[in-house]
Formats: C-alpha cells, sequence, structure tokens
C-alpha cells in the first residue's frame, strides 16, 4: 500500500471520526453552560448527507383478493359441519389476504375466509409493527345437528304452541293431527365480533379487548307435565360480551402486570311455555312453563408475577373473581295458585379466589427442578333459603333447602429432570390434590400421584419414549345425601368421587433424520379401578395406539398418513331394589380414525397444483346388560368417509382459478330412536328418528386476483 493511499484513508478516518462525535454529542447530554444543544451551531451542517439510502419504508399493497361460487348439497344440514354452510344450493364467498404498507411504517392487514358462510371470518387489523395494533374481526362458528327433527308445535315468541284445530288425546296414538308435524332443524350458530387494541412501550405493554357474541338457533328440550313429556325446538337467542385491560411493566430479569375482565350475559327469554298436547288426567294442566337462563355477570382482576436469574425462574400469580344473577323469579307454577317464593330474585353471588406460584431452575448441568402449588377457593355467597318443589310444573311437593356447593381445591407438584448423557434423560415428578366440597356426599378428596418418563435418542434420527403414571384417590367417609325426595342407594359411590387407583403407560418412537422422511408411533394404556364401590362404576380399561408419517418424493411432490385407534372398555353394577347390586352393565367403545393426503405441485409450467384428502373415522358402542339374563342394547355408531380435493391453476401473474370438491358419506345410529315415529311412546312426543344416512357432494369455483 503507498503512502498517499494511506494518506487518503487515515483523512476519511478522522472525518468519519468526527461526525461520530458530532453525533454522539446529539444523543449525549452536555450540562456545562455554552456547551448545551441549544449552543449548537447547525448552519453548516449538510444533514441530508446523513440519510440512509436503503432504510425507506416501502410503500405497497400486497395479497390476494378471490371470489368464490359454489354448488352445496345441504339436503342434511349435518353435511354443513364439513362445508361450513348449510345453505342448500349455490353459495358465495369472499377470501383476502392483503397487506398495505406505508411510507411511515404503518402497516393495515386485510383478512377473510370463506366470509358468507356461516363458518366465515374476517379481519382487519392496523398499526405500526412493534409499536401498537388495532384489530377488528368477525368469526361465524357454527353446529348443525339435524333439519328433520319432527314437531307439532309452532313458535310464538317464547311459546311453544299448537294449531287451533289440535286435538288432545291420552296417548300419541289418539293424537290424528300429529301426522302433520313439521320439520325444524337443531342448530346453534354463533356471531363473534372482536375489538382488540395493543400498545408496545419502552418498558411496558398495554392491552385492551373486547368481545362480542351472539347466538342463535334451535336446541332439544324437554317438556314434561307428570307422566307426559313432548320434544320441543327450543329457541336460542342470547348475547355475551366480554371487556378486558392488560398491562405488563418488564425490567431487567422480571415482568409484573395486572389483568382485569368484565363480562356480561343477556338471555332474550325468560321462560319457555307451551301447550300440553295431551288430555289432561287427574292433577295434570294444560301448559306448562319452564325458566330459561337467567342473565348475570362476572367481574374478574388478577396480578401476575414472573422473576428469572441465573437459570432461575418464579411465576407468581393471583386473582379474584365474582359472579353474580339476580334476574326476577318466574312464578314458582303457572298452573293453579303458586306457592310463595320466600324472595324476589336470587340474588346470586359467587366469589372464587385463586393463587399460583411456580419455581423452575437449574441445579446442576445435569439436574433441573420444578415446583408448583395451586390454591383455588369457591365462596357461594348466595342466601340459604327454603324454596317450593313443584314437579313437571303440576304439584307442590314440599319445600327444599338450597345447598351452597363450595369447594376448595389445593394442588402440589414437585418433579425433577436429570440428564445422564446428552442422549438419555429422566423426568419424574410427585402430584398432590386436595379438595374440600360442601353438600356433597363427601367433605375431602384427596389424590397423589406419582410418574417417570424416561427419554432416549440413540442418533439425530430417533427419539424414543417411556413413560408411567400412577395416581391413588381417596377421602372421608362417604355420606349419600338424603336431603332429597328421591335419595342415592348408600351403596352408590359417585365416580368423581369415589376411591379409585389408576395406572398410565405410554411408548413412543418418532424418526426425523432425513428432509423426505418423518414418522412417530405412540402406544398407550390405561386402568381405573373403582376398588370400593359396590354400586356405579367399577372398572374402565382403555387401550389405544396413533401411528404418523409424511414422504417427500420430491419438491413438489409429497404424501401424509396417520392411523389412531381407541379402545375403551368399563363396567358398571346397579341395584333395581334399592339394595346390593343385582344387574350389571358393560359397555365396549370403540374408535378407529384414518387419514391420507397427497400433494402435487409446479405441475403445467408450474402454474398447476393438486391435493387430495381422504379421512375415514368410525365410532360405536356396544352396551349390555345382564340380570339374570343378558341384554344387549341396539346399534349406537358414527361412520364417516369425507374426500377433499382441490386443483389451483394460476393461469397469469395475477389471476388464478381454484376447484374445490368434498364428498362425504355419512351414517350414525342412536339405539334410543332409531326408527323412531311421533307416536312410538304413548305417553312422549318424540322427534321423530334423529339418524343421518346421507352421501352429499360440494362443488366450489374460486377466482383470485394477486395484487
Amino acid at each position: 500500500m503507498n503512502i498517499d493511499m494511506i494518506n487518503t484513508l487515515a483523512k476519511q478516518r478522522c472525518k468519519q471520526s468526527v461526525i461520530a462525535i458530532a453525533i454522539g454529542s446529539v444523543f449525549t447530554p452536555v450540562y456545562a453552560d455554552g456547551y448545551g444543544i441549544s449552543k449548537v451551531n447547525r448552519a453548516n451542517i449538510k444533514i441530508e448527507k446523513w440519510e440512509c439510502k436503503r432504510c425507506k419504508v416501502s410503500s405497497d399493497t400486497q395479497g390476494t383478493v378471490g371470489a368464490g361460487v359454489a354448488y352445496n348439497d345441504a339436503a342434511d344440514s349435518h353435511f354443513g359441519n364439513a362445508t361450513g354452510t348449510d345453505q342448500d344450493g349455490v353459495v358465495a364467498h369472499l377470501d383476502a389476504d392483503v397487506a398495505l404498507y406505508g411510507e411511515s411504517g404503518y402497516q393495515t392487514n386485510i383478512e377473510a375466509n370463506k366470509l358468507g358462510y356461516d363458518n366465515g371470518s374476517a379481519k382487519l387489523s392496523t398499526g405500526r409493527p412493534g409499536q401498537y395494533e388495532v384489530a377488528f374481526g368477525y368469526r361465524g362458528i357454527a353446529n348443525y345437528d339435524t333439519n328433520k327433527a319432527l314437531s307439532p308445535y309452532l313458535v310464538n315468541g317464547d311459546a311453544m304452541t299448537l294449531a287451533d284445530n289440535w286435538q288432545a288425546g291420552a296417548t300419541t296414538g289418539q293424537m290424528p293431527n300429529l301426522a302433520d308435524s313439521k320439520n325444524r332443524t337443531l342448530s346453534t350458530q354463533r356471531d363473534r365480533w372482536t375489538l382488540d387494541a395493543h400498545y408496545q412501550g419502552s418498558s411496558y405493554k398495554a392491552e385492551v379487548d373486547y368481545r362480542h357474541e351472539a347466538r342463535t338457533g334451535q336446541r332439544a328440550f324437554s317438556g314434561n307435565i307428570l307422566t307426559n313429556s313432548a320434544m320441543l325446538a327450543q329457541l336460542i337467542d342470547d348475547t355475551t360480551d366480554n371487556l378486558g385491560a392488560k398491562i405488563y411493566f418488564n425490567g431487567d430479569g422480571w415482568l409484573a402486570g395486572i389483568d382485569t375482565m368484565l363480562s356480561h350475559y343477556n338471555n332474550d327469554h325468560d321462560a319457555l311455555s307451551w301447550d300440553s298436547a295431551f288430555t289432561p288426567t287427574f292433577g295434570a294442566a294444560y301448559s306448562g312453563q319452564s325458566a330459561t337462563a337467567p342473565d348475570n355477570k362476572a367481574y374478574r382482576i388478577a396480578g401476575n408475577a414472573q422473576f428469572g436469574a441465573d437459570g432461575q425462574q418464579i411465576l407468581m400469580h393471583t386473582g379474584f373473581s365474582r359472579f353474580t344473577q339476580d334476574q326476577a323469579f318466574l312464578p314458582a307454577t303457572i298452573n293453579g295458585p303458586s306457592p310463595e317464593l320466600p324472595t324476589e330474585n336470587l340474588a346470586g353471588q359467587v366469589d372464587m379466589i385463586e393463587m399460583t406460584i411456580k419455581y423452575s431452575g437449574r441445579i446442576t448441568r445435569e439436574l433441573s427442578l420444578r415446583a408448583s402449588y395451586d390454591y383455588r377457593d369457591r365462596d357461594n355467597k348466595t342466601a340459604v333459603d327454603s324454596y317450593p318443589q313443584v314437579i313437571t310444573d303440576s304439584y307442590y311437593s314440599g319445600n327444599d333447602m338450597n345447598p351452597e356447593y363450595d369447594r376448595t381445591r389445593q394442588k402440589a407438584k414437585l418433579a425433577a429432570k436429570y440428564r445422564f448423557t446428552r442422549n438419555v434423560y429422566l423426568d419424574a415428578g410427585y402430584q398432590y390434590d386436595h379438595n374440600n366440597y360442601s353438600d356433597l356426599d363427601r367433605e375431602t378428596v384427596e389424590e397423589s400421584g406419582i410418574y417417570g418418563k424416561l427419554n432416549y435418542r440413540p442418533s439425530h434420527s430417533w427419539s424414543f419414549g417411556l413413560k408411567a403414571e400412577a395416581k391413588d384417590r381417596s377421602g372421608s367417609t362417604y355420606n349419600a345425601v338424603t336431603r332429597t325426595d328421591s335419595p342415592s342407594n348408600p351403596l352408590l359411590r359417585k365416580s368423581y368421587l369415589a376411591d379409585r387407583e389408576r395406572q398410565e403407560y405410554s411408548v413412543l418412537a418418532s424418526f426425523s433424520g432425513s428432509e423426505s422422511f418423518s414418522a412417530s408411533a405412540n402406544l398407550h394404556q390405561s386402568h381405573d379401578d373403582y376398588l370400593d364401590t359396590q354400586i356405579g362404576l367399577t372398572d374402565v380399561k382403555t387401550l389405544g395406539y396413533d401411528i404418523s408419517g409424511q414422504y417427500l418424493f420430491s419438491e413438489d411432490l409429497s404424501i401424509n398418513a396417520f392411523v389412531n385407534q381407541d379402545w375403551r372398555d368399563s363396567e358398571q353394577a346397579g341395584s333395581s331394589n334399592f339394595s346390593t347390586a343385582n344387574w350389571f352393565a358393560n359397555v365396549d367403545e370403540q374408535s378407529t380414525v384414518v387419514g391420507l393426503g397427497v400433494q402435487y405441485q409446479n405441475l403445467m409450467d408450474k402454474k398447476l397444483a393438486l391435493g387430495i384428502d381422504y379421512n375415514y373415522s368410525d365410532g360405536q358402542s356396544d352396551t349390555e346388560v345382564t340380570q339374570g339374563l343378558t341384554t344387549p342394547y341396539g346399534d349406537y355408531f358414527s361412520t364417516t368417509h369425507n374426500v377433499n380435493a382441490f386443483a389451483d391453476y394460476q393461469f397469469s401473474e395475477s389471476m388464478g382459478v381454484r376447484f374445490d370438491w368434498i364428498f362425504e358419506q355419512y351414517q350414525d345410529a342412536d339405539w334410543s330412536n332409531q326408527g323412531a315415529s311421533l307416536d312410538q311412546i304413548p305417553n312422549v312426543i318424540t322427534f321423530g328418528d334423529l339418524g343421518h344416512d346421507y352421501s352429499a357432494h360440494y362443488f366450489g369455483v374460486t377466482l383470485s386476483y394477486q395484487l
């Protein structure tokens, strides 16, 4: 290197140092008199030369928008659970995934998926990434049961009425108008609207979120008057509003904040009333009424803190919640004089306190520990009064006190993980769960258990795991509740309170050493033994496995498959004479799920992508009851074959078209109403056979435009 070049570089470095000092003086306070920022002579500084030529924020619009039209075979509305809509015939939707970038750093995103369908969604968000964002969203959630529930009832506001020419009968076989029943749709539609905003500061983050959910539809309800009953399609029309706010502060090794929430549930229906379709017998009524879910409110405030240093971490949480309900009571009965109620409304109040502390830390290079303690207390502060008991809105059967059902739960866990080598580690732990109850058959229930998991990775490709867990549950003396008019058998043990011994085992193997092939397999087994139960659930055994894999033939062609099977065998004992067990039931349940998917892309000069997924599921339950003779129940199963295929063709840089085909073959049966007619049961008006047996298609075309 010659002398001239060295001098030139030295001069450049000197100039760079002067500029660095000048920049540093802008960001470093100088307090000596005459040397403040306001005294700097900036007349000759050419600031425009400091501009970063590569730091410009692009202002652009990117993404795709699309519009689609489809033919949907919705003769059976249950098919809508696969397609997202139960509308029969032609349906349309909008799709979008668009991002708008501003020169000042702002970013706006527009997303839409099947907007126009019952299960569609959309979201609009805007803000400056890393600083703040405001988002407005919508999501539809639909569940379709059946559109073939037969009913003679007409909907008139909150009332279920019968036609003016209805002819009542002592039995369903004596009701000539029953044959004129119309189809009713049993389904639930949720429309969820959200508004979220958050702001990120240098050492804090604040969030506000609001959610409004409106629910509509109809569900099955049983209207009873003495010994007669009718299945009704009860209207659903309610809303839930939730408002939440959070603020968190963070520093070096710590994070702390407050989380609050307000909730309000409002039901547009205060009661459901219905006409009796039966000829009144002695003491029976001409109509009935039942209360619906009451309006209620809740609020919650919680504090959270996290501390960490040198591989140790502590999490703490404490919260308080209050649930209230003060809706006015309905009359105890609408048939005859109503017994006097002790108060105008429940004035219900339930308080909950929760506290949690967790610790995790590395003790040595090989050993790490985890510990946690969780405390939750449910305190029902609703006044205890004497309420009249009216049987099926027909006759008064005395008074009873409302129970409190308080509960205090404490859970503790202690676990350790020890790494013997880089390829072998053992994770073991102990957990304890203690519950105190009021107004239940047991005052205390406690469960303790241990578990261990051994993981072995012999190579980068293979991994094996073995896990075992054992739990034991016991409690205080079992005293069956006797305050009801129908007391339980003193030998009965409710499954969630009964003594139980549980063992669970699982084995896992996985392979992921190749970019083209990966697979995993899992085998699991469990056994629940209710060893001290004479009446009730006595034994449950489960066994199952999962196998999944994926193979990439090339960058363009891939295939994936999975299979899952589970078996469950449960045994139950009962008594028909309020004494020792004299009948026994065995329930064998089995489920199978199989899936296969293939995707091929970049066909026809990288313009065409094809894909197809096939899923098969089958679930069935076989029940046998033995009481001298063994009597099997009827069919109880569901079977589904589902094919979902698409072809996506990009016929220009900005335009594309996608074809979708969904085929589903579905069949189920429930022995309780299989082949049922409206008049099959003399004292019950049913919906008829609610089973499904269909083959349905969905054909869709979507045009998309690349912005």
